[in-house]
């Protein structure tokens, strides 16, 4: 499973016409022979798919992420689709094959040459054993990569080269062997009550040395595991692990070197040469455990014991290889034969040039065996079977892989291959530089469209311009002006294998200026910061091969700095602006720090030293990872930074600066949206992609699904649509974190003067013309990811209606994980076949449903992915006054927009008669009239497209061919900070579920419910300081150090980190793992979902005895029983009202718990503290600065303010699901509140930040939504209402200006009166009391006069007396206050007169009960004697004092 990123981005790979290369160093067959994984040198791991009963294979996918080579594979048990590698960096991931997705990835201090997973006895999980150069043996959890225990050496503690996991059979024990690279034979044991938590270290129960030295290679035979084989260098060699005897020793011919080895079977073993080739040797008798003679001598140094060499494996007229092969070999069930064992072995190499050979080892019986030894001819060579390279598969094809560009579309010719490249997005401009010195430049855009879809004619091809200058190829390419807007727009940098840097004018396309200064390739070129000085700011850095770094004065047109004093290769440059220092750190760790302005080197800096400067300069800078890391490393080591650091500290950064921003932009609207948009970087992004740097360059196409949302908002809201080309979004490129190494720090301010500033800007060639890019950009997207060919008639409606494209040949989609691995597919047989226009409708057709099929069976991570893409950027496009492709409608739309906003100005204006009666019309004109119908129909078309791939989706493709949504994934996203997508990410989830039925739903919960944490009765969590209550106990604490986040993970959607529950199910993993703190979290809200959304179909009136869980069994008997809704609503609670500091205030986790609360808060009400969950909703809402009003919906926020949001949306679920609940929990918290103020100086307590103090106006906010939804549940506790009201509005200000002005939604209800003479309130209850509110001394007093609910009640104008009339009881009463003598106070209100009612009666009108109650009667005093009773009817009575 996915974990989500904080931006959803979907990556689709262009390959070139050249194979990328794979230099195999790993090589991985499944047991069940049907997949082969092989790691390469360069990082990159690709998976085979291999053919049924053969080894034919075929590369599907390729796996990015580690910087370095692969060193070992590992398969996490025979049966799981899932697998272990590990890079000379220390990085470690799983990979599941289903999925085709990382699971997990960390990264460690140690480098493993040899891992193997093993499940230890006793144990939930499994384990992986590592091992490599360090001398203990490493054991990881198999599911969380977390750290268990060590086994360590005491004795000749030395490197472990390998290691043997077995369990003998006599033994209860799991025995760990271990061979060091000095020859020791180590043993450890493992008991299985051994518990690793709070034991770090294992040390070995027996040792001995052996005769031998730098051995790398231990294997046991697996029908035998006593037999023990031993390759070093020089010798191979069979040993007896019972007591470590020496039976075999053979020694390696003359020129070569052994490199590894394993045992065919019993008696016969393979041997690996270094040189490519593998020996097939027979073991003697002494060594073959079937054998009589076994162990009955043994190999001593006087008299050495060899193997019969009878068959060599190497591919004829083979060349020498640049790397030393992987082997392995694959053990399978025979169907004929005795002898040896039934197996057939089968042993493959994968070499430096991509190639897997399979050799099939020969079933010789002894006598066959024996006779091919003593025949005394030539050895025997096995040639392999099968060989499958990757440039072979690849030129299979018969349509060939174009990449971005092809050589078809130049008349000229050079060498074509693509050796550096930059896309500048502001321009959506493409720059290819080619191993001839030209630099191409492109629309990619147009390109992207020609490449991907049918229809297109020659006139729309892409115009291209080439500049030539360079001698060789071009090697790095700058567009400054992206990274700082200081620099001219119109001047682009390259630099080349000549050792020049060339200066372009983007204007004219030729060449402005030529630096000669290094002596070496340049490797690449960058910005410095803007806190450097002047001159500085005028330059750029360039970085050679010859070990120098430069600055380049662009304006000076000179170096103004040459430090070249490095002796080894420089990894990085960073920057240090406060002190004018430039930091150049190298490939052995030294650090030259040298001083810009002087150009003088002001010391060097070695170990641990210079790691802490580089450290601080990252700190001061405030972008971690610095600028310009590991220059001349590995290529695939930026792209797998760029893909780990993506977008994610930028995004948070630009949504804080982008309030201030939205702050200032004032009611302007489209400002608002626009200085939000700059904030979250380019919809559309290209990283190159090598395997290494000899190959050609390949490119990912990465597009920001949030950032294009964005981008379309910015777009409309924009008031400059005079000219849709000016009204192009050619966004600021972000700042921070980006997809190459840049020298900008996030907010630096720009240098360029106003004078300079206010020129006319110039075009830059070819400048773009029609849409706009972020329309652009979604056209490519939503018809590269649409299922077409599912329906006919929806595939013709939004080719006509939306403009959408029709693809004609098979994407190579990306699908991106966490930390930043990724997965990237390869061209299969399904991209032979293109459709080429003309073409009759039903091949069409059945084409496009070929490539759909494929499209949605190939991972669930990717089927997510997608959807929500789909979804959230149709909803965005339709609800921007539905949008579409075609241009000219678009111009129309505008228009129509412009000319509706106008009219409506027009209109709404006061003295301009003449403008009123020129632009009055437009509205109702036949022309606006027609408009609006082509936009209901585009509506309904993007609305059918949503329906589609959000509900139909799986029934149009069948179940066979469709891989349904990760439900965990979406589960991440349900609050994204992208409101569009939080939204198609609900959908979904909730399409899902439905599609699952009542018995998927149930396997759901049974599945889940196991997670959940459990709170004991007494357990409350922690509230406000007004009402102190203890915390929760956990049950088991985390270790500290598990606590810690981990590094590149999500920071936004958080795992729960004090874990309450112990697992009693031995196969739920460890509460101490980080993999069980993701379950629960998950667990707490899918099933907080399946509460709220399907409560009342799931809900069970059924109880277990004891009040626990349901026991699970079959389907049909797991209901939502009451103990299961009880764990959901206790977690929810917690994680809404616990202000411990290990959960992040604002993070995604508590914003989904408090979104379900609010949904589900019928279901949960039984097991909640109402109380304690309405204050800590308040408190979320406080302290946060509101977005302005004018800001569209759809504007992510800072995480303060989304989670504020959501904290009042969760209010008014809660109010208007439960209206009673919400009033009167309410007004207990205020009577509290009001009593502790009467002791608060007693009890020493500062009452005037409580949250009900604080929260007054967003109570408010929440009655007068009541009162619109739900009036008549107001009125039944109007007294308990007004006491809220009184509470939430200052006394002085009532008196002043009365309670209706102050609050005009409580006017509604006429049992509400206030008399401004006697500063009272009186209300009337719905049980017929009368409350009486004293403004001046804040008393409530209440009166008994009416024995049903009092209807209404209204002050006299001279406020002496009051009139109370109850409807139902038909009678009214009058109310006396009178003062005192002097009218220095007040009597108590007394009844002074009753009446009854004759003609308004309830029992008189029968039609009253269509109505509402509290809208039935209401009080007029005509006089101050007299009062008029009138009904909604329209019947009056008069009655007088």
């Amino acid at each position: 499973m996915q974990t989500a990123s904080s931006s959803l981005a979907v990556p689709i790979i262009l390959w070139g016409n050249r194979c990328p290369t794979h230099c195999i160093s790993s090589i991985l067959i499944s047991p069940q022979q049907d997949v082969c994984v092989t790691g390469s040198h360069d990082g990159q791991m690709c998976l085979w798919n291999l053919k049924s009963n053969t080894f034919k294979a075929t590369p599907s996918r390729i796996f990015v992420g580690h910087t370095r080579a692969v060193t070992c594979l590992a398969w996490l048990s025979p049966a799981a689709k899932s697998f272990f590698s590990c890079s000379e960096a220390g990085e470690m991931s799983l990979w599941d094959l289903d999925d085709s997705s990382c699971t997990e990835a960390v990264t460690s201090g140690f480098v493993h040459t040899m891992a193997q997973a093993y499940n230890l006895v006793g144990r939930r999980s499994g384990q992986i054993f590592c091992n490599g150069y360090y001398p203990d043996i490493m054991v990881y959890d198999a599911a969380s990569l977390s750290l268990l225990f060590r086994l360590s050496s005491k004795i000749n503690s030395d490197w472990i080269t390998s290691v043997i996991v077995m369990k003998p059979a006599q033994s209860a024990d799991d025995v760990v062997v271990g061979l060091s690279l000095s020859g020791s034979m180590k043993v450890w044991t493992i008991p299985p009550d051994f518990n690793g938590q709070g034991r770090e270290f294992i040390f070995e129960n027996e040792s001995k040395q052996l005769r031998v030295q730098n051995a790398w290679t231990l294997k046991s035979c697996p029908t035998f595991p006593r037999t023990m084989l031993i390759v070093s260098p020089t010798t191979w060699q069979i040993y007896d692990a019972g007591d470590f005897s020496l039976l075999c020793s053979t020694h390696v011919p003359k020129g070569l070197y052994w490199g590894g080895g394993d045992f065919l079977n019993t008696e016969q073993v393979v041997i690996y040469a270094t040189d490519g080739t593998a020996y097939l040797y027979r073991l003697p008798a002494n060594s073959d455990a079937n054998n009589q003679q076994f162990r009955r001598t043994v190999s001593t140094s006087e008299k050495e014991l060899g193997g019969s060499l009878f068959g060599i494996l190497k591919i004829p007229n083979a060349t020498p290889l640049s790397c030393e092969p992987s082997w392995t070999i694959f053990r399978s069930a025979s169907a004929t034969g005795e002898y040896p064992f039934h197996v057939t072995s089968y042993v493959i190499r994968g070499d430096a040039r991509g190639r897997i050979s399979v050799w099939a080892i020969p079933e010789y019986t002894k006598d066959q065996l024996t006779a091919l030894i003593n025949s005394g001819g030539e050895v025997t060579e096995h040639a392999p079977f099968e060989i499958t390279s990757m440039d072979a598969e690849w030129d299979r094809l018969t349509r060939r892989q174009p990449g971005i560009i092809d050589r078809a579309e130049f008349d000229d010719g050079g060498s074509f291959k693509i050796t550096s490249s930059l896309y500048v997005s502001m321009h959506g401009r493409m720059f290819l530089g080619m191993e001839d010195g030209a630099i191409i430049m492109l629309p990619l855009m147009q390109k992207l469209c020609i490449q991907f879809f049918i229809g297109k004619k020659t006139p729309e091809m892409p115009v291209y311009r080439i500049l030539r200058g360079h001698e060789g190829k071009v090697t790095a390419l700058l567009y400054p002006h992206q990274d700082d807007p200081r620099y001219d727009p119109g001047m682009l940098i390259s630099g080349g294998i000549d050792f020049t840097v060339r200066v372009w004018d983007l204007y004219q396309c030729h060449l402005q200026h030529t630096f000669v200064c290094q002596a070496g390739e340049i490797l690449q070129l960058l910005t410095p910061p803007s806190g450097c000085n002047t001159r500085v700011l005028n330059s750029i850095c360039s970085i050679a091969s010859d070990h120098s770094v430069a600055l380049l004065s662009l304006k000076e047109r000179k170096a103004i700095m040459m430090a070249s004093r490095h002796v080894f290769p420089i990894q990085a440059v960073k920057w240090r602006p406060v002190d004018d220092f430039l930091l150049v750190q190298c490939s052995d760790g030294t650090v030259y720090v040298w001083q810009m302005e002087t150009g003088h080197l002001d010391r060097v800096v070695q170990g641990s030293a210079a790691e802490d400067i580089m450290k601080a300069c990252d700190e001061q800078l405030g972008e971690a990872g610095g600028f310009g890391e590991d220059i001349a490393a590995n290529p695939t080591l930026h792209l797998f930074r760029a893909l780990k650091h993506r977008n994610m500290d930028a995004a948070r950064q630009a949504a804080k600066l982008g309030l201030k921003n939205m702050s200032a932009a004032g009611g302007n609207s489209a400002a608002a949206v626009e200085a939000w948009a700059k904030g979250f970087g380019c919809p559309l992004t290209v990283q190159a992609v090598r395997s290494n740097s000899l190959d050609q360059e390949n490119h990912l196409l990465l597009f920001d699904v949030e950032a294009l949302i964005l981008q379309l908002l910015a777009e409309e809201n924009r008031g400059e649509t005079s000219d849709p080309a000016k009204a192009t979004p050619r966004m600021e490129p972000k700042t921070g974190s980006d997809w190459k190494s840049t020298s900008v720090i996030p907010g630096a301010a720009s240098v360029t003067g106003g004078a300079e500033a206010a020129k006319p800007a110039k075009h830059i060639a070819f400048a773009p013309e029609g849409m706009s890019m972020a329309m652009e950009v979604a056209q490519i997207l939503i018809s590269l990811l649409y299922a077409w060919g599912l329906d006919h008639e929806m595939d013709k409606l939004c080719v006509e209606k939306l403009g959408m494209l029709q693809p004609k040949q098979a994407v190579n989609y990306g699908i991106m994980s966490k930390t930043g691995f990724m997965t990237l597919l390869l061209p299969t047989p399904l991209h032979r076949k293109s459709i080429e226009l003309p073409q009759p409708q039903e091949r069409i057709r059945d084409m496009l449903s070929n490539l759909t099929r494929n499209h949605w069976s190939l991972s669930s991570t990717l089927t997510t992915v997608h959807l929500m893409t789909i979804v959230s950027v149709a909803n965005t496009l339709m609800n921007i006054q539905n949008a579409t492709f075609h241009q000219d409608y678009e111009k129309r739309r505008k228009l129509h927009k412009r000319l509706v906003r106008m009219d409506t100005s027009a209109v709404t204006s006061s003295g301009l008669p003449d403008a009123t009666q020129g632009l009055g019309g437009y509205t109702t004109s036949d022309v606006a009239q027609t408009f609006v119908e082509q936009q209901a129909l585009i509506k309904q078309t993007w609305s059918q497209l949503t329906a589609m791939h959000c509900v139909l989706l799986s029934e149009r493709l069948g179940y066979e061919n469709y891989k349904p949504p990760d439900v965990e994934i979406l589960i991440r996203r349900w609050q994204d900070r992208c409101l569009e997508i939080r939204t198609g990410a609900q959908a979904l989830i909730l399409s899902e579920l439905r599609r699952m039925g009542t018995h998927g739903r149930r396997r759901l919960i049974e599945r889940w419910a196991v997670y959940l944490p459990n709170f004991q009765e007494s357990e409350k969590p922690p509230v406000f300081e007004v009402r102190p209550m203890p915390p929760p106990v956990a049950v088991a604490e985390t270790p500290a150090s598990e606590n810690a986040p981990e590094a590149g993970g999500d920071d936004d959607f958080e795992d729960l980190q004090n874990d309450p529950l112990l697992a009693t199910d031995p196969n739920l993993p460890s509460i101490y793992s980080v993999e069980y703190r993701k379950k629960q979290s998950v667990a707490i809200l899918l099933l907080g979902i399946i509460g709220a959304e399907f409560g009342a179909e799931t809900l069970s009136p059924v109880r277990t005895p004891t009040g626990d869980r349901t026991p699970t069994g079959r389907p049909d008997n797991l209901q939502f029983t009451d103990p299961v809704i009880r764990l959901v609503g206790k977690a929810l609670s917690y994680i809404v009202v616990n202000q411990d500091e290990k959960l992040q205030p604002y993070s995604s986790l508590r914003r989904s718990a408090v979104d379900l609360l609010g949904r589900g808060f019928v279901v949960w009400e039984p097991f909640l503290d109402v109380g304690h969950v309405l204050l800590s909703l308040l408190r979320l809402t406080l302290d946060v600065e509101r977005p302005p009003a004018n800001l569209p919906a759809s504007v992510p926020l800072t995480p303060a303010a989304d989670m504020a949001r959501a904290a009042r949306q969760a209010l008014d679920m809660i109010a208007s699901a439960r209206p009673p609940v919400f009033i009167t929990v309410t007004n207990m918290e205020i009577t509290r509140h009001n009593s502790l103020i009467q002791s608060a100086q007693t009890l020493n307590i500062n009452l005037n930040n409580a949250v009900i103090v604080r929260a007054k106006e967003e109570l408010l906010r929440t009655l007068d939504l009541l009162i619109n939804k739900n009036p008549q549940s107001v009125a039944d506790l109007i007294v308990e209402v007004i006491d809220v009201v009184i509470h939430c509005l200052d006394p002085g200000r009532i008196k002043n200006s009365g309670l209706v002005e102050l609050f005009p939604p409580i006017g509604r209800f006429p049992m509400v009166a206030y008399c401004k003479q006697n500063r009272r309130v009186a209300v009337g209850s719905k049980k017929g009391g009368v409350f009486i509110y004293e403004l001046r001394g804040m008393k409530v007093q209440s009166y008994s006069g009416h024995g049903l609910a009092v209807a209404a009640i209204e002050f006299a104008p001279d406020g002496k007396h009051f009139a109370s009339f109850s409807l139902r009881e038909g009678k009214l009463l009058f109310w006396q206050i009178g003062a005192t003598l002097f009218g220095l106070g007040s009597t108590q209100p007394r009844c002074v007169k009753t009446c009854k009612a004759n003609t308004v009666l309830w029992q008189n009108w029968p039609e009253l009960k269509e109505h509402m109650e509290y809208r039935l009667a209401r009080l007029r005093w005509i006089t101050n004697k007299d009062v008029l009773c009138m009904l909604i009817n329209g019947k009056e009575e008069k009655f007088s004092l």
